[in-house]
């Protein structure tokens, strides 16, 4: 890694991600809190009611950042990957172009027989046209 990368991921790390998660976390338990209590101590149905929809809604929320963990997960595997990415591209079309000249070379040589058989069967043709033109212009 470059030192301007280990930077990089030094500020990003201290200052993004650590100021989101705590204020965050602050105004969770904020809104908790202030849920709960209502600005009181004592507790009604509105009160209640506020609290069962925050308890509601936090599951959505820690499946909401399980997948935002997922899709950051993902992006730095693929930042990581950059760099192995166009060695193995070069390292799978070179396998491919061996394949090909393989089955080019296995389709030249299964024809092979063909060409051969047909080319000896055009110089047992002439061959055979050149007598019975001979003989039939020495018979005149």
């Amino acid at each position: 890694m470059t030192p301007a990368v280990k930077s990089h991921q030094k500020q990003r790390f201290w200052q993004i991600i650590v100021p989101v998660v705590l204020i965050s976390l602050l105004l969770l338990a904020g809104l908790v809190w202030l849920i709960l209590t209502g600005g009181t101590q004592t507790l009604s149905l509105s009160n209640l009611s506020g609290a069962a929809l925050v308890l509601l809604a936090l599951p959505f929320f820690l499946i909401t950042l399980v997948t935002l963990v997922i899709l950051a997960g993902i992006i730095f595997g693929l930042s990581k990957l950059k760099a192995v990415i166009p060695q193995a591209g070069l390292t799978v079309l070179q396998i491919f172009e061996k394949i090909r000249w393989y089955m080019r070379k296995g389709a030249d040589i299964s024809v092979q027989p063909l060409l051969i058989f047909n080319q000896n069967s055009e110089k047992f043709k002439q061959a055979f046209r050149s007598l019975n033109t001979r003989l039939l212009d020495k018979g005149k």
